[in-house]
């Protein structure tokens, strides 16, 4: 029998027990695993499967009864069936015949309110793949299942039953424009309980009262009524430039004039959040109808735009007028994501000289503005520069509602903190769609709040206002001004303590901006004192840990993208960046272990950037003793990360000479990396033991011995270890290993030169043919000797994880490459004989060859004896420090390890070209991924644990 004959029969046996009465099942997971395969094979055009469920469906809803009902679980799976059948208009056709619908609507009760919420999101499912195409909204219209799926809407069921809902009727709309009378129906039917809360007496499509006990009684139901009006016209207003949807919302209920009255009267939060979104999204979906999708991208009517902005300003005089400061932001915000989605559908600009988003930006990043004193203002000239720049590009509109917004935040008491903190989350959610222009302001405005913080904080513990107000006092003439001074402004007191949500909110802004847009400070000058207002935050007495840890990303990013210039020609620190190193090592000595770990990620960033771009970095690495401080960490802190982010740093400095030679090399790093490799407990901190190891042996010059005990570290690292990761930086070391042994016998680049030096000859040789495959045979023989072929083998084939097993045939492969370009695998040609010379016996000259015949002379060989003896003490040396982890896994891992390890020694150059050079790596690599991905979840797999549940032996761990 076929697999794919095995694979119906089971379907067949599945589906059956489907049928049984007394069927059930505990979890869902099952049965969404089957679904899913299913669904595959349908796609893929299994005819017969597809033919198999149809069958099923029509025999499954023949015995099923009022009596006699499937569990929720299958009624769930069953409709979802049905939706992913449905999808190919012509089986949904035949399904119709067969009155599959039918049943399932009168069987299933799909008008029934109290349905359970997995059903109810089937059936909404099931309607939004059916909706696609003609047949189906057929369906849809004559059953009016479009009802059922408004109801849930309008119920607010779930979170997903909404989403899904809402999806729904925005397609059904879209793809019935045309038919208009439905259309109506469905607006009308979408939009009653806020046309029934919103009347008009006078029949005045101008006027409208508010009924205010309707809306008290149905405060949920209009809720819900206006957020899914908002999903349909955003999903109209911005799917295309044709649809009229829009319009029609417009024409059939006068949709905007009662929006605007609604949102005059309300005051409850949740639908002034609503209204406010509506209010802006009828202004762009009456600017919409200006602009044609077949004009020619440019410049928008100017009567229309200028009625589109008195919208806008409309709405956001409106919040100011009932003190809403935050939801004044908020509307900014969502105001600059449609003006993205409608440049997505076409190209706009304003008709005038200023700038649309940034008239947005601006009114939304206000708020942040209560952080500057005025006091700072007059001290910093960058600051009236900036100021001076926000008023050239906004208009006078812009202008008088952020005075407004000015007055109210300074005349009642608001939850500044909060307030401040919401407009940067507003800023980070539109990142995305900035531009460089906006992202400058935005960094501006945050930099100039975070100086503020730092400002006043330094004043509060250095007692200046203190002397500021005996200053004041002695002057007579100043009286007046001192009583106008004693206004309590946001960040009076020490902000950076008292105000820490706002404090992180900034530099998490501020290091998401300069992560995304790299500023130079010859586009924003408030570049240059990033790093200076991190280390001032980190200096803080009393700061916290979760500051601590984003100031010290701040000084990473800092120093990455915002050097000053003098550092920037090479030049000495100045003062602020010379004293970076003591602030650093404060905090490294933290008691935090987040904070020490974040400290490190600097100390990396700086020895990147120290060896060639910014060298006198490296000269307060050694002053402040970091390296020291470090090795120290790694022997002994407590915490794992810290001492992996040590190690971490430290391999980064190996291969920067003047480190190395003043400090590094005192520090006796080998010892401690293959301590660790051989007894931390900790993967984390061994991984970190393994790359320094590896930069170790790559950039410095050792005695044979060292490199030796490199090597059985790695040996033991690659084939003994139980983290991937570690094994994977160990295969990295031997990757090293072996461009070392090939240049060393002369390869360059990847290729032979026609000359070389020797340095076993001490002189420049020519290579041929010849001579190439005797160095290509001396690196096999070292690299077998070494145990590095015999570490790629096992590798190759480890069992464990596969990651591991793809990097070894990565290796192997480029190994490969360059064995078979000099044909290694031929015989070496006869060397060409001169006139009259003797002759060579060719016993004595070594062939490469590929049986086994060659082993038995090296045996006896003294040579080998001897490599055979000193590779077996190797094994017993490194056998026995991993005696005690092998115990610990069990009697069957234990053999499996000292078999690949006894392994890893044996191999031999013959044994390793025969191995790899018949191998199929990609073929090996591509059937165990395939195999990883399925052998839990695949179609028999899921299909044998729903037959075994019935016998009641499945391990329900399988299904996960």
């Amino acid at each position: 029998m076929s697999t794919f004959q095995n694979k119906t029969d089971k379907l067949l046996q599945v589906l059956q027990l489907f049928l049984q009465p007394d069927f059930t099942i505990s979890t869902t997971t099952y049965l969404d695993l089957l679904l899913t395969h299913l669904t595959k094979e349908i796609k893929k055009g299994n005819q017969e499967v597809s033919q198999i469920l149809q069958t099923w469906l029509v025999t499954a809803f023949n015995t099923w009864n009022d009596k006699f009902k499937p569990c929720q679980s299958l009624i769930t799976f069953t409709i979802k069936l049905i939706a992913t059948l449905s999808e190919s208009e012509s089986i949904f056709f035949h399904l119709h015949q067969n009155e599959i619908l039918h049943k399932a609507s009168e069987l299933l009760e799909f008008k029934k309110q109290t349905l359970p919420a997995s059903i109810k999101m089937a059936f909404t499912e099931m309607c939004v793949k059916l909706v696609e195409h003609p047949t189906g909204r057929r369906w849809i219209v004559h059953t009016e299942a479009w009802k059922i799926i408004l109801s849930c809407a309008q119920a607010n069921c779930t979170m997903y039953v909404n989403k899904e809902s809402q999806k729904f009727l925005s397609i059904l709309l879209i793809k019935e424009s045309y038919n208009q009378a439905l259309c109506q129906e469905i607006i009308l039917a979408i939009t009653q309980p806020l046309v029934e809360m919103t009347h008009n007496p006078q029949e005045s499509n101008s006027q409208f009262t508010l009924n205010k006990q309707m809306l008290s009684d149905q405060h949920n139901l209009l809720l819900s009524t206006l957020e899914l009006l908002y999903a349909i016209l955003e999903y109209a207003v911005f799917i295309d430039l044709e649809n009229p949807i829009p319009d029609m919302f417009e024409d059939f209920i006068g949709l905007d004039n009662r929006i605007k009255i609604l949102f005059e009267v309300t005051i409850s939060t949740p639908f002034v959040k609503i209204l406010e979104k509506l209010a802006v999204l009828c202004a762009y979906s009456n600017l919409r109808k200006s602009i044609k999708s077949d004009s020619e991208p440019g410049s928008l009517d100017e009567k229309k735009f200028e009625g589109f902005c008195s919208t806008l300003c409309y709405v956001s005089n409106l919040l100011m007028s009932k003190k809403f400061i935050l939801d004044l932001a908020l509307t900014k915000k969502q105001g600059m994501i449609f003006w993205h989605k409608l440049n997505k559908l076409k190209k706009v600009a304003a008709p005038h000289p200023y700038k649309f988003e940034i008239q947005a930006l601006t009114l939304l990043i206000l708020p942040l503005c209560v952080t500057v004193k005025p006091k700072h203002m007059k001290e910093h000239c960058l600051f009236e520069d900036y100021i001076d720049k926000l008023f050239t590009l906004t208009c006078q509109p812009i202008q008088r509602i952020a005075y407004t917004m000015r007055d109210i935040l300074f005349k009642n008491d608001f939850p500044m903190e909060y307030i401040c903190k919401s407009v940067v989350e507003y800023l980070l959610e539109i990142v995305e769609i900035l531009d460089r222009d906006a992202a400058v302001i935005c960094f501006q405005t945050m930099c100039y709040s975070l100086k503020n913080f730092v400002a006043e904080s330094t004043i509060n513990i250095k007692g200046d206002k203190r002397d500021d107000a005996d200053e004041t006092a002695t002057s007579p003439k100043n009286s007046y001004l001192k009583k106008k001074m004693e206004i309590k402004y946001f960040l009076d007191g020490d902000p950076i303590n008292d105000k820490p949500l706002l404090l992180a909110a900034l530099l998490e802004g501020m290091n998401v901006f300069t992560e995304k847009f790299k500023l130079k400070w010859q586009e924003c000058v408030e570049t240059i004192c990033v790093l200076s207002i991190a280390q001032d935050i980190l200096n803080h007495p009393g700061v916290n840990a979760k500051i601590c840890i984003l100031a010290l990303k701040t000084c990473k990013l800092a120093i990455a993208n915002f050097m000053p210039p003098n550092l920037v020609l090479l030049s000495e620190f100045d003062e602020q960046t010379n004293e970076i190193g003591a602030t650093l090592f404060k905090r490294i000595h933290d008691t935090n272990w987040e904070v020490q770990d974040s400290v490190f990620e600097v100390l990396i960033t700086v020895t990147d950037l120290c060896e060639n771009k910014y060298p006198p970095y490296q000269k307060m690495l050694l002053e402040n003793q970091f390296f020291q401080v470090a090795a120290e960490l790694a022997r002994a802190e407590n915490e794992s990360y810290v001492r992996a982010s040590a190690l971490k740093f430290i391999s980064a400095a190996v291969k920067i000479n003047a480190l190395w030679e003043k400090q590094l090399c005192q520090l006796n790093l080998t010892d401690l990396a293959m301590k660790i490799v051989y007894k931390e407990n900790e993967a984390v901190v061994r991984r970190e033991a393994v790359v320094l190891i590896n930069k170790l042996y790559k950039y410095r010059s050792w005695q044979k011995p060292v490199i030796s005990a490199m090597i059985q570290a790695m040996t033991a690292a690659a084939v003994l270890d139980l983290d991937w990761e570690v094994k994977i930086n160990a295969l990295e070391f031997w990757r090293h290993f072996i461009k070392s042994h090939l240049t060393d016998q002369g390869m360059l680049d990847g290729q032979f030169p026609s000359v070389t030096f020797s340095k076993e000859h001490k002189k420049i040789v020519s290579l041929d043919e010849c001579k190439i495959k005797q160095r290509l045979n001396k690196v096999l023989d070292e690299l077998a000797r070494q145990r590095c072929l015999g570490v790629l083998l096992v590798s190759l084939k480890d069992e464990s994880d596969l990651e591991v097993a793809k990097t070894s045939a990565n290796i192997i492969a480029d190994l490969r490459k360059i064995l078979l370009c000099y044909k290694i695998n031929e015989p070496t040609p006869e060397p060409p004989s001169p006139k009259d010379s003797a002759t060579i016996d060719t016993n004595y000259i070594k062939r490469p060859s590929l049986d086994s015949s060659s082993n038995k002379d090296k045996s006896h060989n003294v040579f080998h004896v001897i490599d055979e003896i000193v590779d077996a003490s190797d094994e017993k040396l490194l056998a026995s420090i991993y005696r005690e982890s092998m115990r610990m896994d069990g009697d069957e891992t234990d053999r499996t390890k000292k078999d690949n390890f006894e392994f890893v020694g044996k191999v031999q150059s013959q044994e390793f070209l025969r191995e790899i050079l018949s191998f199929d790596l990609d073929g090996y690599i591509k059937q165990r991924t395939e195999w990883l991905q399925n052998y839990t979840t695949c179609f028999d797999s899921v299909m044998d644990d729903i037959l075994m549940i019935v016998k009641g032996d499945v391990n329900m761990m399988d299904c996960y």
